[in-house]
């Protein structure tokens, strides 16, 4: 008799076991699931039917577990690791639902043999991490931008600072046109005088001259007065082509002190923008390259005319330096063209420089980008000129380069620019 009531109680005690993981079994709020040795699922609790986006039990029993794995490598990975250690703790998991969406899961399994090598059983938890996938996926995104907007905020910080060190150029341009306007109109203004001066004294010699008078023609040799009035002008005319230079300089100056404002767009010829910045820029450029002009009658473009400017000269004084890094014994050759097509003027400066590698010839208009040494320029200078062409003007700006064969910059602006 107690042997019998020892096993009723066994059977008893294991009753309640069973009821206890039927119970864990049914109510876990992660995936449980039974597979066989082919890999079908042989059973699966209520949470796992629903991860997987089906209604009822039976629509899973009996179905390969592969199928529903968004990526059979990973599941290869699996098996190969379960089949290998006995178990797997925590593999990332990415299932494919009934609907076509996808679920990040944790699984856990533990590989139970069978009565041969070929027999087994496998168990396992699914832990749905999608929530937590999202939100790092989330975070991750507000990072990024958070880096981007960082980014930008730097460039434009950097490109306003820039930006005042032009306006100050601009502002001491202006102040310099101006104070050498007002010596330049006395001194015209005196050459004006002089030259009606030395043609009355002519007059008078000439009127002297044939009177033979001993006295005046013995002073007339002395003072070598035939060699003065033969000289003459060929002096006023040099002094008038000075005066000239000096005024294309004041101009010059005065166009790249202009304010960069929509109100200051006006009708402007890009050849005489040209001119101008070679005028502001041979001290640089006259020593290490010789220059060639092929410009073609072209119409005129609304623009702003200082901002334009501006970009042709960064263009021309990178040439020259480019030029100039090279260390010549003889100088280089910078060519400038100019032309009108299809609506568009376009200009191109091509230099015989060492040339852009390709690799870097798409970032060279990325802010602060600079091939430059340390301390000799800021990577801003083609950023902004690329910025004033195609955001300001509606443009582009473009570049041809091959290394050791040298650089063209080709700026394209619309003849008219809708509002």
């Amino acid at each position: 008799m107690p042997e019998q009531g020892d096993r009723k109680g066994d059977a008893d005690a294991l009753r309640v076991c069973e009821a206890r993981l039927r119970a864990f079994f049914d109510e876990s709020q992660d995936m449980i699931l039974s597979l066989d040795a082919h890999g079908r699922i042989t059973d699966i609790n209520r949470a796992g039917v629903q991860l997987l986006g089906y209604d009822e039990v039976d629509e899973v029993i009996g179905r390969v577990d592969r199928e529903f794995w968004s990526n059979p490598v990973d599941h290869e990975v699996f098996m190969h690791l379960i089949r290998e250690n006995g178990h797997v703790k925590n593999f990332e998991v990415i299932l494919t639902r009934k609907d076509g969406t996808t679920v990040f899961g944790l699984e856990s399994a533990t590989l139970v043999p069978g009565a041969d090598e070929e027999s087994f059983e496998m168990h396992a938890i699914v832990m749905d991490i999608t929530t937590r996938i999202h939100d790092a996926q989330a975070l991750w995104s507000l990072n990024n931008e958070l880096v981007e907007t960082n980014q930008k905020l730097k460039e434009s910080q950097a490109m306003m600072v820039h930006q005042e060190k032009l306006a100050s150029i601009g502002q001491l341009a202006a102040g310099i046109a101006h104070e050498i306007n007002n010596p330049l109109g006395f001194l015209k203004s005196n050459h004006s005088a002089l030259s009606h001066y030395v043609h009355t004294v002519e007059a008078f010699l000439r009127e002297i001259e044939g009177r033979n008078d001993p006295v005046v023609e013995k002073a007339r040799h002395a003072y070598r007065i035939d060699h003065i009035l033969e000289n003459l002008p060929s002096i006023l005319g040099d002094c008038d082509d000075g005066y000239r230079r000096i005024t294309e300089i004041v101009q010059h100056l005065r166009s790249l002190s202009r304010m960069d404002s929509e109100d200051a767009r006006s009708a402007f010829d890009l050849n005489s923008g040209i001119r101008g910045a070679l005028t502001v820029a041979s001290n640089e450029v006259k020593y290490v390259a010789d220059v060639s002009l092929a410009l073609a009658a072209i119409p005129p473009v609304q623009c702003v005319e200082g901002e334009i400017v501006q970009v042709f000269l960064n263009i021309i004084l990178n040439a020259a330096q480019a030029i100039k890094q090279q260390g010549r014994s003889s100088k280089g050759r910078i060519d400038i063209r100019s032309g009108s097509e299809d609506g568009r003027v376009w200009v191109e400066i091509e230099d015989d420089g060492p040339g852009i590698p390709v690799a870097l010839q798409e970032r060279i208009f990325e802010p602060f980008f600079t091939t430059k040494p340390a301390g000799q320029g800021t990577g801003l200078g083609l950023s902004i000129s690329h910025d004033i062409v195609t955001k300001r003007h509606g443009g582009t700006l473009s570049v041809r380069s091959a290394p050791g064969h040298g650089s063209c910059f080709r700026i394209e602006l619309p003849i008219e620019r809708g509002s």
